[in-house]
């Protein structure tokens, strides 16, 4: 499940994950092959909150599809994205796959920077391709000093929880804690 918390509300999707452990998927050096779509049939249960805000532009609810895990491009790469979000082609340095983890002017496959300016941790979800577009709108102030990084309001902040058989998960108002018993 991937989960936003918002003063203590909070939306989550609930995915069908390809078996791996996270420290499978971002612990290694080398993020090689990289672009792994890791779930299929999109959400299989999908809860918001009423009152959750900022749903037009959030990274992971306000698009749809499966989660697309370590996505490098051209020289840039995002940790997770939605493929119903822009996934940019593998050759095409556009800057335009936002979610989260993110960095421009990488090698993204062996995990490494070419700079400081670029890493940034949540990229709301827009259309700023590279040469066109210089505000990229992002979350928070955790980013680098890139003159077309824009510093904006915090959705809220987001966990990701695995398991092997839990097919269900707590609804929005519930207590959430580092582990979960459904």
């Amino acid at each position: 499940a991937v989960v936003s918390t918002q003063s203590g509300h909070y939306g989550r999707g609930q995915f069908k994950y390809w078996g791996k452990s996270l420290l499978h998927r971002f612990g290694r050096k080398k993020m090689n092959p990289g672009r792994q779509i890791v779930t299929e049939g999109g959400p299989i249960q999908e809860s918001i909150a009423e009152d959750a805000e900022n749903l037009d532009d959030d990274p992971i609810f306000s698009v749809g599809g499966d989660l697309a895990f370590n996505w490098a491009y051209g020289n840039n790469g995002c940790r997770i994205a939605l493929t119903e979000g822009h996934l940019s082609g593998a050759n095409e340095n556009d800057d335009n796959t936002h979610g989260l983890g993110n960095d421009y002017r990488c090698n993204p496959l062996d995990n490494t920077r070419i700079g400081s300016l670029w890493p940034h941790d949540v990229s709301n979800i827009q259309d700023c391709p590279l040469g066109s577009c210089n505000h990229v709108r992002l979350q928070g102030t955790d980013h680098g000093s890139g003159s077309s990084l824009m510093s904006g309001p915090v959705y809220g902040s987001y966990a990701i929880y695995v398991s092997m058989d839990a097919h269900k998960f707590p609804e929005p108002g519930q207590q959430l804690a580092q582990e979960i018993k459904v």
